[in-house]
């Protein structure tokens, strides 16, 4: 009787045994299942990734193109650079501007010949805005660049809507002003199609703004004359910077004494007359010193009389 019970465990020990196995086959057939989906889906969505324009470029970054097309950005970018050959940098400058299809927005030069610099706002179509950036190293020796983006989006897409909504009500006011008979009911309606008149210029105006900030990225570039360039290090030590501050110093110190130089010799007329004037009030100080010095020792002198007087 008891070998027959242990006979009976046994084989339920080997049943339960043989499910187990068999459900864990069962689950793994099923995680392998369920990954494989998973790992389409990821395929999928590399795809989608690739074909909206978020791929990586050769040089490590990544290509924002569609995102731009699709979103209002504003993009903006600060340029500090330097030339040693200031006028073949000016209109390289220029020339770069001009085959991006873009124009100069405002310009100023100034400074003597050695110190000569340069301020552009230069405005670039945005699908140029890379590139151009990219080749104004070509032109000059950049040392700072710093990018900034204004996603307006909602704000343009806002306007939008609300100029739909005033379009749509023009129209309306339209055709209430053509079915109304009454002098009061026309001269309020032309108020109300004025206010929406105006309403829609400013609205279009704004659209029209967006557009022109977003079609056209601007870039301020400021250019320096310099007879040694700037080393620029990813990585700076402590005596590179600390040579960099003296040479900025001593350029700062001869530019200040070829600034006072040339202030001097505009303002001679101006020097003379003020010497001159000076000049005049020590002399009438130094008389009326003089005047008061004599004043005073005649008192002393009076004094001194008086009191031999007084002793005879």
């Amino acid at each position: 009787m008891k070998r027959k019970i242990l006979a009976l465990l046994l084989i339920l020990t080997l049943c339960l045994g043989l499910l187990t196995a068999c459900g864990g086959s069962a689950s793994s057939g099923t995680d392998a299942a369920a990954s494989a989906p998973t790992a389409e889906c990821a395929s999928q969505a590399m795809e989608s990734t690739a074909d909206a324009g978020f791929v990586e470029n050769g040089a490590g970054g990544a290509d924002f193109s569609a995102v731009r097309a699709n979103a209002k950005l504003i993009l903006r970018a600060n340029v500090e650079a330097e030339a040693t050959d200031f006028e073949a940098s000016d209109g390289a400058i220029q020339q770069l501007t001009a085959q991006a299809g873009g124009y100069i927005e405002s310009s100023a030069v100034g400074g003597s010949v050695g110190y000569r610099w340069a301020n552009y706002t230069l405005r670039v179509p945005q699908e140029k805005f890379e590139t151009f950036l990219s080749q104004v190293g070509d032109t000059c020796h950049v040392t700072y660049t710093n990018r900034e983006t204004t996603d307006v989006t909602e704000q343009y897409y806002d306007t939008e809507v609300r100029l739909a909504t005033q379009t749509t009500k023009q129209e309306r006011l339209l055709a209430l002003l053509e079915k109304a008979e009454q002098m009061e009911d026309i001269i309020a309606l032309e108020s109300a199609m004025a206010d929406v008149n105006y309403e829609i210029e400013t609205l279009t105006g704004s659209l029209r703004h967006y557009d022109n900030l977003v079609g056209f990225s601007t870039i301020c570039l400021n250019l320096s004359e310099v007879r040694d360039l700037t080393a620029v290090q990813e990585t700076p030590s402590f005596g590179s910077e600390l040579k960099q501050a003296f040479v900025s110093g001593s350029r700062g110190f001869v530019n200040f004494l070829q600034n006072l130089l040339l202030l001097l010799a505009a303002c001679w007329p101006f020097l003379i007359v003020l010497i001159a004037a000076i000049m005049i009030v020590l002399f009438l100080l130094r008389r009326r010193k003089i005047a008061r010095s004599n004043a005073l020792d005649a008192e002393i002198n009076d004094q001194c009389n008086q009191n031999e007087k007084e002793t005879k």
